[in-house]
């Protein structure tokens, strides 16, 4: 199986430098994050960073973050139909793009209609994502249409993020074992608890990554489900900013996180992987500095 870091993490940095970091962190593949960047938004100068440094883009991340709200214009249909054009010219077989809220029907309705055939006509496919309700004066609010695993079952291509469904409450083997025979992609990171999105290092969280990353490991092996037809990718998405001014501790943590998710597909038990049970009741290192986990402030992470 295809084992993509993101560029997303990196997005402060230069694209050749984030690239550059990647490959010698031991990935060949890697998933672009389209951003304010332009050298991200144009196939010909990715493709050149990517072949300098030796990496390949099978996986284009539309701008649909909040920083990235105004690239390729603010309407969703235009901006999903703008990254199929960009993911399509570089080849990448995968193009994700996050929910609508719930009053953005156009973009909703083009999601079931036609940015499959769109898609296709570009060679490549529309990946959806799940998100996460928001904490509202206490409460959680569900502004993103699709939170839950039965939201995203219309929908052909999925994309499942272990730490977006942390922070939903939603069992994440449970969401695989519902979300397997549409989940052509998977987003792997640890959360952390407190409602925020997180996306920590394999064990440093909340998330019984070890039993997940076993079940798709099998499931590859056994031939089941999109892993198992050799259709489906996994993108280490993890919070990188408290390594971003030391490439070396960058490159180290990456490849470090890398070794760990290889181990657990492999089948390697949680504790000599992660260094804890596969389930705890409360993350490892919650209350203080902890030197492999990277600091999330109020607000938690951008992806």
């Amino acid at each position: 199986m295809r084992l993509l870091a993101s560029t997303g993490p990196l997005f402060a940095r230069p694209l050749g430098w984030a690239f550059g970091v990647l490959a010698e962190a031991g990935y060949g593949d890697a998933e672009l994050m389209v951003t304010q960047d332009p050298s991200t938004q144009n196939a010909e100068r990715v493709a050149a960073a990517a072949a300098t440094e030796g990496i390949r883009v099978p996986v284009v991340h539309g701008p649909f973050l909040l920083l990235t709200r105004r690239v390729f214009g603010t309407d969703l249909v235009v901006k999903g139909r703008r990254s199929l054009e960009l993911a399509g010219a570089l080849g990448a077989d995968l193009m994700i793009v996050h929910p609508p809220f719930r009053w953005q029907r156009a973009f909703h309705e083009w999601l079931l209609g036609g940015a499959g055939t769109e898609a296709a006509e570009h060679a490549t496919r529309v990946g959806v994502e799940n998100l996460y309700p928001v904490a509202v004066a206490g409460r959680p609010v569900r502004f993103h249409r699709y939170t839950q695993p039965e939201h995203l079952e219309p929908f052909p291509h999925v994309v499942l993020d272990t730490s977006h469904f942390g922070v939903a409450g939603v069992d994440i083997n449970a969401a695989y074992l519902a979300l397997r025979d549409r989940a052509v992609h998977l987003h792997v990171s640890d959360y952390r608890g407190g409602g925020r999105d997180s996306h920590a290092p394999l064990g440093h969280g909340l998330l019984p990554l070890a039993s997940f990353l076993h079940r798709v490991g099998r499931d590859e092996r056994a031939g089941v489900g999109r892993v198992g037809n050799g259709d489906a990718s996994i993108t280490l998405e993890l919070d990188c900013r408290r390594y971003l001014d030391d490439r070396a501790a960058l490159v180290g943590y990456l490849r470090q996180e890398r070794q760990k998710c290889e181990a657990l597909l492999d089948g390697a038990p949680a504790e000599d992987v992660l260094g804890r049970p596969d389930v705890v009741d409360v993350a490892p290192g919650a209350d203080e500095d902890d030197a492999d986990q990277p600091t999330v402030p109020p607000g938690g992470s951008p992806f």
